[in-house]
């Protein structure tokens, strides 16, 4: 999966994490898709060498 499919695919499950979990503080047993593809676009960011935010100076 390329960066811009992982970003992609984490947007949309930070959506589904918010319109499911809504005043549910104990949502947590479902596996967490968020992190998952935050750790998945780190890690691909690491591969490539790039920063996750760059300096625009």
């Amino acid at each position: 999966m390329d960066l811009n499919q992982l970003l992609y695919h984490h947007q949309i499950a930070l959506i589904q994490f918010a319109t499911h979990n809504k005043g549910n503080r104990d949502a947590g047993s479902r596996f967490d898709l968020v992190r998952h593809y935050e750790t998945r676009i780190a890690r691909l960011r690491q591969d490539m060498g790039v920063s996750a935010y760059p300096q625009w100076s």
